[in-house]
């Protein structure tokens, strides 16, 4: 009977739990993030998932992995059709993770299995909105890309989709060419691409060149708008897109 129990257990799907009461960036020399997981606890929650906490926060390193590094209301919309409003949640962009803050559980935390999300909205306290959303039938050579989750900044046909995510720079401070940084950090590593109705995703740069050449088939009915917009702007970007879905 134990075995049966147990059996179904590690059949379920799962979620991962990580304490992220407070944002740490202690001064240590470290390798990787990983080198301060420490599995805590296992709890079943419901019959269809489990959680495992564990303690992970970037210790040692300068920077933040986060989109925001405090919690910011928020909207998940799961792959099944719930969804959950007014939520506090972090995006860890380093990750490409979604955390979910349990106040009634002691502030503790936990990832959100990402194959479960469709997307989610995060609002700040100026009141700004960011849609993300995944793409898993995108097709794009790099699959840990694709999996991940994108900024939406125009959605119809065509999106223009911004890919918000983080590095890890290595400490340099040794040696006569060394940049004198002493601890590992955390940059940012922004990305754009486009989403054809076809499903191609395609990696663009925000300028004239780049976008029109990923609008070839349009491209002659769009430059004169293309003329006229400052196309290193997300905005003026979006609009564009939006011009060649509306042609």
């Amino acid at each position: 009977m134990h075995y049966q129990i147990l059996t179904i257990l590690l059949s379920l799907p799962l979620l991962t739990a990580t304490a992220q009461t407070t944002d740490t960036t202690r001064r240590q020399a470290i390798e990787s993030p990983e080198a301060n997981l420490r599995a805590n606890s296992l709890q079943v929650l419901n019959p269809n998932s489990f959680i495992m906490t564990i303690d992970n926060r970037y210790e040692g390193l300068v920077g933040s992995p986060y989109f925001s590094p405090e919690w910011l209301n928020g909207q998940i919309m799961m792959l099944g059709g719930k969804t959950y409003t007014n939520v506090p949640v972090k995006f860890d962009a380093y990750r490409q993770a979604l955390i979910l803050l349990r106040p009634k559980q002691g502030n503790d935390s936990i990832i959100i299995d990402r194959p479960t999300v469709l997307g989610f909205q995060l609002e700040n306290k100026l009141g700004e909105s960011y849609l993300f959303r995944r793409y898993p039938g995108a097709k794009f050579s790099e699959k840990d890309v694709a999996d991940g989750y994108f900024m939406v900044l125009y959605e119809g046909k065509t999106a223009l989709l911004k890919r918000v995510a983080k590095t890890i720079q290595g400490a340099d401070y040794k040696g006569g060419y060394s940049n004198g940084a002493r601890f590992d950090s955390f940059n940012n590593a922004t990305s754009y691409y486009l989403l054809k109705p076809d499903q191609t995703l395609t990696r663009i740069k925000l300028t004239k060149k780049s976008l029109l050449d990923a609008l070839a088939d349009k491209r002659d009915a769009l430059k004169p708008m293309a003329d006229t917009l400052d196309l290193r702007a997300e905005a003026d970007a979006a609009a564009l897109v939006k011009q060649y879905d509306s042609l």
